[in-house]
C-alpha cells in the first residue's frame, strides 16, 4: 500500500544514524512510489497518465538539476492547516511536499486543537526531522480560518501554495510554478488541473480547467487547487476572512481578482483533491455551512463591485454551484435587431452593419441580435444584457434549443481550421456536460450568430465588422478582437471586451425552422479567418483546456487510448 511504503521510509528518517540521515532527507522518490501515485481507477485515465505524464525517476532528477540551476529561484511556502487528521493521510500530504522536484521551499502548518496523539505525534516527528517544516499548535479549535491566518503569519516565501491536510501534491508541482514565475515575475496568481484520489487512494476524475475565467468565477470556483498567490496580494486584501468559514478561499480569489492581478493557469494536473467520508469531496452535502458562505461571499463580492443583483445556489446541479442573477439596464438602453430566416450566409455582414448604422438613436448603449428562427422571451434578452454590469464584459451569447429540448448551442471552441466545435449539440438540454458547462454561466471565445449582445461603445472601438467576412465568421473575428489583449509593462493584460454564454438566456428554435451549426459557415470565411487568426488558434481556444478533444464534443480525453495499447497494471 501507498500509506505502508511512506510510512517505512519515514521511519527510516528516524532511525538513521547522521550520514545515511543526511543522505535520506534528500527526499528523493523511488520508482515504485511514483508508480503507484500513477494509479488511476479509470482505465481511460490511467492510459492518459501513461502516455501524457508518467513521472519517472529519471524525469524527476532532471528537473531537479534544472531547479537547482534557475536563476533566483522563489520560495515558496506550502499553507497547510490541519485537525484530527488520519496520520497516514497526513505522511503522505507531508511526504508529497518534501519529495518535491523544486528545492527552494518551506511547509507551514497550523494544527487547529487536534486531539488525536497520533496526529500530534506525527506533526512533531516532521518538524524534528525536516527543518523545512514548521508547526503552531492550538490548545483548542477555531476553525480553519483562523488556522489558515496563523500558518500564513509563519510563511516568509514570496508565494504561497495551499494545501489540504489530507491532499497530495504531484511531485513536479511547485518545480512547474517556480519555472513560471522565473519566466515571468509579474505572475500573482497562478492555478493548475486536478484530479481526485478514491478512496482506495487511486487518481480518478479529472478536471482540466479554462485558462483565467473571471466571469465563471461568478459561476463556481472553478480554480479551487492548486492555487498559488503572491504574498503580498494575500496581505493587500487582509489575508482569510473567517466570516466564510468552508468557502474561505472562494471568498479570498473574489478578492483579489478585484485587484486586476496577473493570473497564469498551467495545463497540467499538479493536485491531487482526496475523497473521505468526512470531505466534499465524497459527500457534498456534509458541510451545509460551505455553500451558504459560498452565496455570502458572491453577494460580498457584488456590494464591493457595486453590482445590482442577486444569488443562490444552484441546487439541481451538484454542490458550489451558484446563479449570479443581475438586474438589467432599463428597456429604452437597448435595441433588439431582428434579422431574417431567409437572410442568406453571403448577405449577412452587410445586412448587420446596415442594421447598426441606420439606428439613430442616441440613448441606445447595446444592440441585440435575434435570428427570426429563434422563439424567446423578453426575460432573455434582459439576462443577457444584464451582464453588461461587468465592465469588461463586451459581449452576451445565449443557450440555444430545438422544439424536442436538445442542444444547438452551449458554447462552443475555436479550432485551427476555422469551423468552430459546438459543444454537446445534439444531447439533451438538461444534461450539464463536463464542468457543468452547459448549464451555468461562463467565459467563451465567441457568441453565437443567431443570439448575441453588444455594447454600442464596444462595436465602435471595433469599427464594426472586418468586411472582409461575408457570413457569421464576422461575428467570431468580431469577439476575438474584442479580448485582444496587450501586454503592458507592469505585466497587466488591458481587455476591451470578454464574451460571456449564460444559458438563463434561453432561446428556442421554431419547429418549422431548421438550422445545422456547420451549415453556417462560409468556406472562404472559415479559411480567411483561420490564416487571420493562425498564431491565436495554434495555442488553442484559451476557454478549453487543450488536454480535450477536438474531435468530439463531449470534452473527452485527448487521447486515442486505443492507440496506446495500454493494459491496466503495466506501470
Amino acid at each position: 500500500m501507498i500509506f505502508n511504503r511512506i510510512t517505512e521510509l519515514y521511519k527510516y528518517c528516524k532511525n538513521s544514524n547522521s550520514r545515511e540521515k543526511k543522505e535520506v532527507t534528500k527526499y528523493i522518490p523511488d520508482e515504485t512510489l511514483l508508480k503507484q501515485w500513477a494509479s488511476s481507477e479509470w482505465i481511460e485515465y490511467q492510459a492518459w497518465i501513461f502516455h501524457k505524464e508518467f513521472m519517472t525517476l529519471n524525469k524527476w532528477e532532471s528537473m531537479r538539476n534544472e531547479s537547482l540551476n534557475l536563476a533566483n529561484p522563489p520560495l515558496i511556502t506550502v499553507i497547510t492547516p490541519s485537525y484530527n487528521t488520519d496520520p497516514e493521510m497526513l505522511k503522505e500530504c507531508i511526504y508529497s511536499v518534501q519529495i518535491q522536484s523544486y528545492h527552494n521551499w518551506e511547509m507551514c502548518i497550523a494544527d487547529d486543537g487536534s486531539k488525536n496523539e497520533a496526529t500530534l505525534s506525527t506533526l512533531r516527528q516532521f518538524a524534528l526531522e525536516d527543518p523545512r517544516i514548521k508547526v503552531s499548535f492550538s490548545e483548542e479549535n477555531r476553525g480553519i480560518c483562523n488556522a489558515t491566518n496563523r500558518a500564513l503569519g509563519m510563511a516568509t516565501g514570496e508565494y504561497i501554495a495551499f494545501l489540504d491536510h489530507d491532499d497530495r501534491l504531484a511531485v513536479n508541482a511547485l518545480f512547474c510554478v517556480a519555472k513560471e514565475i522565473c519566466f515571468n515575475r509579474a505572475i500573482d496568481v497562478i492555478y493548475s488541473d486536478r484530479d481526485m484520489l478514491s478512496l482506495n487512494g487511486l487518481r480518478f476524475m479529472h478536471l482540466f480547467k479554462p485558462d483565467w475565467s473571471p466571469e465563471l468565477l461568478f459561476s463556481t470556483n472553478y480554480i479551487c487547487h492548486l492555487l498559488i498567490y503572491r504574498r503580498s496580494i494575500i496581505n493587500e486584501v487582509g489575508g482569510i476572512h473567517k466570516e466564510f468559514e468552508g468557502s474561505q478561499d472562494y471568498d479570498l480569489i473574489l478578492r483579489v481578482m478585484e485587484l486586476n492581478p496577473v493570473v497564469h493557469h498551467i495545463s497540467k494536473i499538479l493536485y491531487h483533491w482526496r475523497q473521505n467520508e468526512q470531505s466534499v469531496a465524497l459527500n457534498h452535502n456534509i458541510k451545509e455551512y460551505a455553500y451558504k458562505a459560498g452565496v455570502l461571499a458572491l453577494k460580498h463580492a457584488l456590494k464591493r463591485r457595486c453590482l445590482e443583483g442577486d444569488v443562490s445556489e444552484m441546487l439541481d446541479l451538484w454542490r458550489g454551484h451558484y446563479r449570479v442573477k443581475l438586474t438589467p439596464p432599463p428597456d429604452e438602453t437597448f435595441c433588439i435587431i431582428e434579422f431574417d430566416e431567409n437572410l442568406s450566409n453571403h448577405e449577412f455582414v452587410n445586412f448587420l452593419s446596415n442594421k447598426i448604422d441606420s439606428i439613430k438613436d442616441e440613448n441606445y448603449c447595446y444592440f441585440v441580435f435575434i435570428s427570426t428562427k429563434l422563439s424567446f422571451d423578453i426575460s432573455a434578452i434582459k439576462e443577457m444584457v444584464s451582464w453588461f454590469q461587468v465592465d469588461d464584459v463586451g459581449l452576451v451569447t445565449g443557450k440555444i434549443i430545438n422544439n424536442r429540448s436538445e442542444i444547438i448551442h452551449a458554447g462552443m471552441v475555436q479550432k485551427k481550421d476555422g469551423y468552430p466545435l459546438f459543444l454537446f449539440e445534439g444531447g439533451a438540454e438538461s444534461i450539464p456536460g463536463y464542468m457543468g458547462v452547459t448549464r451555468i454561466l461562463r467565459n467563451v471565445s465567441s457568441p453565437h450568430p443567431y443570439c448575441f449582445a453588444i455594447r454600442k461603445s464596444l462595436w465602435n472601438e471595433m469599427n464594426g465588422f472586418d468586411q472582409a467576412f461575408k457570413g457569421p465568421h464576422a461575428i467570431l473575428d468580431l469577439a476575438l478582437r474584442a479580448s485582444a489583449s496587450t501586454q503592458k509593462a507592469d505585466g497587466n493584460k488591458n481587455c476591451i471586451g470578454r464574451t460571456v454564454y449564460t444559458p438563463f438566456a434561453k432561446f428556442t428554435l421554431k419547429a418549422n425552422a431548421f438550422v445545422e451549426n456547420k451549415q453556417l459557415w462560409l468556406e472562404s470565411d472559415a479559411a480567411y479567418f483561420a490564416k487571420k487568426w493562425r498564431d491565436y488558434l495554434s495555442k488553442g481556444d484559451p476557454y478549453y483546456n487543450e488536454q480535450l478533444t477536438l474531435k468530439l464534443n463531449d470534452m473527452g480525453l485527448n487521447a486515442d487510448v486505443s492507440e496506446l495499447a495500454f493494459v491496466r497494471g503495466d506501470l
